[in-house]
């Protein structure tokens, strides 16, 4: 404020100093007058000088108080103008009705959001729990009846007791594999200040403790995506391994995160039981919402499987896209 208010005062007092001395210039008959009456005339040369001062300051307090006026003036509009209060000025009222009507639009945003995440949050209950009922608890319940069949029957032989309780232990182990995969379900849905690399790398180590199969993990150490598109990522990561082990039956499971041009890759192979692809059951939910999460981040899925032959899944996300 006081540089601006120095230079206003500089201005004015050389522009005031130009002006005076260009009119004395013209009143001279001739610029050796002119010079003379400069040389030779102090006093009028300090009343000239005096006077430019004069008129600097006046215009310098003049501009000031001005501007303070203008700039409460305007505050005060302002501040009633966002308190929805009518303002003289109608430039100051249109700025106001579309900052009003923008910030409508932001909490309808939001709320919208809000409605859409906990529509998310409730399916996904309720899909986890069809899923325990469907799977897991049908399995337990098989499991049950065949020990109870076994406990009341005295006449099995050892033979016959030794295949219903592998039986059994095949239904408890395949139980097991599914709430493993439903637990990945209930993780965290975003990576909490890990960087991709450091979720997906912690995922496999803690799913490899727990499975007898191996998962191998390679990826590229330089690969930038904003936190938005990792946290996709990180949740289609999830779905992935979550349909292998449920699904797959596999010994071995090869995941790798690569760049590629534009381009991230994200590919997931095993050597499980595979699918036929053409079969509209092979289009679960976790698959479709692999291909949904892909296409909304600009990319694609591409989905190779025949019986017998594993699974492979590659999904592609374009770099550019956020």
């Amino acid at each position: 404020m006081k540089e601006s208010v120095f230079k206003t005062f500089f201005y004015s007092f050389f522009t005031s100093l130009i002006s005076i001395l260009l009119v004395v210039y013209t009143l001279s008959t001739s610029s050796h007058q002119f010079y003379e009456n400069l040389t030779s005339h102090w006093r009028s040369l300090w009343i000239i000088f005096a006077v430019s001062a004069l008129l600097a300051l006046s215009f310098t307090v003049f501009n000031y108080l001005e501007n303070w006026r203008i700039e409460r003036h305007f505050s005060r509009d302002i501040s009633k103008a966002m308190k929805g209060i009518k303002v003289e000025n109608p430039d100051i009222n249109s700025v106001s009705q579309r900052i009003q009507e923008l910030t409508k639009q932001l909490q309808d945003a939001t709320r919208e959001d809000t409605v859409k995440q906990v529509e998310i949050v409730t399916e996904e209950r309720k899909r986890i729990s069809r899923e325990l009922h469907d799977s897991v608890s049908q399995q337990l319940f098989a499991a049950t009846m065949i020990l109870s069949g076994v406990v009341g029957n005295k006449k099995l032989s050892s033979e016959q007791m030794t295949t219903q309780v592998n039986l059994v232990l095949k239904i408890l182990h395949e139980a097991q594999n599914e709430m493993r995969a439903l637990l990945l379900h209930l993780r965290p849905v975003e990576l909490n200040g890990k960087s991709l690399i450091e979720g997906i790398g912690g995922l496999v180590d803690e799913l490899q403790a727990k499975i007898s199969g191996k998962i191998s993990w390679v990826y590229d150490n330089d690969i930038k995506l904003s936190r938005t598109v990792e946290d996709n990522i990180f949740r289609i990561m999830q779905e992935l391994l979550s349909n292998a082990l449920r699904h797959s039956k596999a010994s071995n499971i090869n995941i790798s995160l690569l760049n590629s041009g534009n381009n991230v890759i994200l590919k997931v192979e095993d050597d499980g039981v595979g699918f036929d692809t053409s079969q509209t059951k092979s289009a679960s939910y976790g698959l479709k919402n692999i291909r949904e999460r892909s296409v909304l981040l600009g990319g694609d899925a591409k989905i190779i499987s025949a019986p017998n032959q594993g699974t492979s899944i590659e999904i592609r996300i374009p770099k550019n896209e956020y």
